[in-house]
């Protein structure tokens, strides 16, 4: 029993200092205390399966892995799931079905003015979306990215439904936004997910 009790706090160990964290952010991760995973990273104890399997979750690694020996650092599993990217394909497909359902019934009832503003309009709910899941799901690049989308979308939906004279500033306005946007990406550099 030591022996794993050795095993596993050598992989938690590894894992978290792989993975750039502290003891009491995994444990805010998964809603523990520091003093806990510093006790099984000491081998003084072992978390539960339950535990386990949001360590497992966290790191990106088989369940598995935590009893097994390695030579060397694990290999992340690289790209989300297939399951995550269907839950992301089904909520842009909804946002952009709100838009159809817009511009359609604008039409039917008569509307009249810039209708196709209701396309343009779900670029950036779409990129909402998308932040909301890469901040969940993916990876820094992949939160600046969507950031950066939003920021840009918004600008444009917004010009091009104002249509006022001096519009056109609304992307000079963008610009330090996007500035703002690399600076913290860059700052953020050492807490990749």
């Amino acid at each position: 029993m030591d022996e794993l009790k050795e095993t596993v706090s050598r992989n938690l160990t590894a894992l978290r200092k792989r993975a750039g964290m502290t003891q009491l952010e995994v444990a805010e991760k998964i809603n523990y205390t520091d003093k806990a995973v510093s006790k099984w990273e000491r081998g003084e104890g072992l978390p539960d399966l339950t535990v386990l399997v949001s360590l497992s979750r966290l790191y990106g690694v088989p369940l598995d892995y935590f009893i097994s020996e390695h030579g060397g650092p694990p290999r992340r599993r690289r790209g989300i799931s297939r399951r995550r990217a269907a839950v992301i394909l089904c909520a842009c497909a909804l946002v952009w079905f709100a838009a159809t359902l817009a511009f359609v019934l604008a039409s039917i009832f008569g509307a009249e003015g810039k209708l196709w503003l209701a396309f343009i309009a779900a670029v950036p709910a779409s990129c909402v979306l998308l932040v909301v899941f890469s901040a969940l799901w993916g990876s820094r690049y992949a939160v600046f990215a969507s950031v950066s989308a939003l920021l840009w979308s918004a600008a444009l939906l917004l010009f091009l439904s104002v249509g006022a004279e001096g519009m056109w500033l609304v992307f000079v306005a963008a610009a330090p936004l996007q500035a703002l946007a690399v600076f913290w990406f860059i700052l953020r550099g050492g807490k990749s997910k």
